[in-house]
This record gives C-alpha cells, structure tokens and sequence, in this order.
C-alpha cells in the first residue's frame, strides 16, 4: 500500500521530466503512421494482463472541415474484443461512480491510481519510450482490488459484471489524455508549450476531471444518503457547484490542489 503513497509534481525535477515525457509522447506520436479513413493504420503502444492498448490512426476529427491531422483512436482490447467502444467521459465518469457505491475506499485509490497515471508516476522507459509500466506493487494492487472488491461488488450492486478492469480503464485513459496533448500540444507537428499554464491542457485537464466530477458528485450522494436517513434537508449546492465548474471552464472541472490533496488523503501529499 505504501506504494500508492503520492507526492504532488512540485519540485523543478518533477515538473522536467514531466515536460521530458510529454514531448516524448507527443513526438513520437506524430510521427505514427497515418491510414486512411477506410482503413486505419494501428499502432500497439503497450500490452498488460493480455490487455492490448493502441491507436488507430488516422481518428475522427482528421475528417473535420478543420481537420486534426495527427488524431487518434484510443483502442483497448483484451482478447481480441474491444473495451471501450465508444466509451465517453460520461461513461467514464459513470463507471467511477459505480465503483464509488461498491466500495468508497476503492473509489479513491482508484482516482489516486489516475493522478499518478497523469503525471506519469508510472511511466519507464522503454527503449527510448515513455510507456505506463507500474511496479510489481502497484500491479498487485489494481488485481486485487479488481479480484477482491470490484467483481463481486458490481454483482451484488447492479447485478452485473464491471464493463471493464481496473486496468483496461488506466490504459484507455492514458491513451485518451496522451491523443489530447497531441491535439492541444502539437500545432506544427512539433510539441509547443507556450508556459505553464498552458500546459495544464490536454493531458493534465483531462485526467483532472476524470478525477474532480466523480468527487463532487461522489459528496452529493453521500449527503443526500446521509439526509435521507437524518431527515435532514439535501445540499443541492453540491451537484450545482459542478455544473457551475463545467460552465465557468467550458466542460472541464478541474479541482484545485488544495481539494484534490483532502479529497484523495491519505495518499495524494505534499
């Protein structure tokens, strides 16, 4: 469990080798090879568990009357069946919630296993390749929580098996917030960076808020379980203080670090 213990990205080394892999992956990504529409290159980036994690390209924005030449399709596979068809960021997000009613700790190390997946904690090397490669601990950790907690608890809940694994969801995230950064990081072909703010699109956004709108709405109904119970009045400012986040920011919602550190104790620190 120690394993899963996180320091926030603040120290100048931390933030270069952010900035390390992010021009890694965005380069090496343009440079894939593009199909065409009726018959789309794939690239496999990585495989874990059986779990084959790639990209067809070219996607479905290179089609727009203002196309994005370099986008991509994130494809997650286990044998030989696609997982994430069509998977959107309401389904994402409806999936954590899910987990979140089978079992609240497991819903926050599964958002805490997002946080470092963003900020490329368990990203190696490969040669010359930024890949998300956890450590023996961390992979032990998403198998049981999968085995132990999540397959019996999605039958019990909703009487149906879990849509995907733990690690079937971080592989299609990664793949899914790495196509991002190409799109917002890549203008010329090559990766830009105009400052740090900057940055925080793509990538680090998107994994954000798959994080941040599962945890506010996570409080809302854990308030309106506990008023239910009370015969309290429910806090409707919980639900509308994220619709006012995803209006305010045009569809993100994105926690500051001081929520996200209460929000994901013990684990996430500094």
């Amino acid at each position: 469990m120690d394993s899963l213990f996180t320091d926030k990205p603040a120290t100048k080394e931390s933030k270069e080798r952010f900035f390390e892999i992010k021009r890694s992956l965005i380069t090496e990504a343009v440079a894939f090879p593009v199909g065409t529409a009726a018959e789309q290159s794939k690239i496999t980036v990585n495989i874990i568990n059986g779990i084959e994690a790639a990209f067809l390209k070219p996607g479905k924005e290179a089609k727009r009357k203002k196309p994005n030449i370099y986008d991509m399709y994130p494809l997650v596979t286990y044998n030989q069946r696609e997982c994430t068809e069509k998977f959107s960021f309401e389904d994402i997000w409806g999936h954590l919630l899910k987990i979140f009613l089978v079992h609240k700790g497991t819903f926050i190390k599964s958002l805490v296993l997002l946080y470092r997946l963003c900020f490329f904690y368990d990203h190696c090397s490969k040669d010359g390749k930024w890949r998300y490669s956890p450590s023996n601990e961390i992979c032990e950790l998403v198998n049981n929580l999968d085995k132990l907690v999540l397959r019996e608890g999605f039958a019990d809940k909703f009487n149906e098996p879990s849509p995907l694994t733990l690690f079937q969801l971080l592989l299609f995230v990664d793949l899914l917030s790495w196509n991002e950064d190409v799109k917002y990081h890549a203008p010329k072909g090559e990766p830009y960076f105009n400052n740090l703010t900057e940055s925080k699109t793509g990538r680090t956004n998107t994994v954000l808020s798959l994080i941040s709108a599962p945890l506010l709405i996570s409080k809302f109904i854990d308030d309106i379980a506990a008023k239910t119970q009370s015969g309290g009045v429910i806090d409707v400012k919980l639900i509308t203080a994220v619709i006012q986040k995803f209006t305010r920011s045009r569809g993100l919602c994105v926690l500051s670090d001081s929520e996200l550190k209460k929000a994901l104790s013990p684990y996430l620190r500094g």
